[in-house]
């Protein structure tokens, strides 16, 4: 389990640097994962684990994936694995349920190489590398400075994914991963155009939800592949700032023409307790 920070250093926390931040309009938190916070009783631990897992094999099955061997036997597997996990984070990036439909999702997909567009801490690459052991991996973010891990065998960049020669690739051995806060009507067509079509979105929000998230990615999958696409512009603020998504946006049009299947997966918070994922799995028509 990740170590308690020091037992001073907790109470000046509480005693003198919340209160100062607490008047500023801020909050100072440990940075503590959510996956610190654990039952330790049997039955619960089994019950949280197998609901986890009924809903994660739901999820699989909606998106046209087959599962690696028994689910549940993956969902304890990363139970035991994520308190080993080398990235603190509490704020930003994946939790625990992300990080699981993450390492799931990967031991059905079985990719041998995996691109993945957005790092932050590199929880993620961690998750994919627990995974995918022996797969190659290709980390791009215009930022790594904040890496808390980095993978020996994969291959950092800070130059945007599309810059990169994929051509050493197979894209049907590949799995392309955006948490990157680009549009995603962008990713789509930018994987369709270098032969992808198995990807993995985190962050997907319908349009009703996502001012709810952080640096929005829109177009989003939800917003491309809605039953219904609204007549008129989505607006929302966030933190002071406005945002547009237009009602006909070219992109949007474009997007939604190369999307074969889609499903975003239930956010896993009525069986664990901890906080909601966002993440979406999208299969693509093949290259023309």
């Amino acid at each position: 389990m990740q170590a308690r920070p020091p037992v001073m250093l907790e109470r000046l926390r509480r005693k003198v640097l919340s209160p100062f931040f607490d008047r500023l309009g801020y909050d100072l938190v440990p940075a503590a994962p959510d996956w610190c916070h654990r039952p330790t009783s049997p039955r619960e631990v089994a019950t949280l684990l197998e609901s986890a897992a009924a809903i994660l094999e739901r999820d699989l099955a909606a998106a046209g994936l087959v599962p690696d061997g028994d689910v549940l036997g993956h969902v304890r597997a990363f139970w035991d694995l994520i308190p080993t996990a080398p990235v603190r984070q509490r704020r930003g990036g994946s939790g625990f349920n992300g990080a699981l439909q993450l390492y799931v999702a990967m031991r059905a997909l079985r990719p041998d190489f995996v691109i993945e567009s957005g790092v932050f801490r590199g929880l993620t690459t961690w998750v994919i590398r627990q995974a995918r052991p022996r797969a190659r991996i290709f980390c791009h973010d215009p930022d790594l400075s904040g890496l808390q891990y980095r993978d020996r065998q994969a291959r950092y960049s800070t130059a945007d994914w599309s810059t990169a020669d994929w051509a050493v690739l197979d894209p049907a051995r590949t799995v392309a991963f955006f948490d990157d806060h680009v549009a995603q009507g962008r990713r789509v067509v930018e994987a369709q155009a270098r032969g992808l079509t198995r990807l993995l979105f985190d962050d997907d929000a319908a349009g009703h939800r996502i001012h709810a998230h952080g640096g929005p990615a829109h177009p989003t999958i939800a917003m491309i592949t809605g039953p219904e696409r609204s007549p008129e512009p989505i607006r929302w603020t966030r933190n002071g700032r406005h945002f547009e998504q237009p009602a006909d946006d070219v992109l949007v049009r474009q997007a939604a023409g190369l999307i074969a299947r889609s499903h975003a997966f239930d956010d896993l918070h009525r069986a664990t307790g901890y906080s909601p994922a966002r993440l979406t799995s999208v299969t693509l028509r093949g290259s023309p």
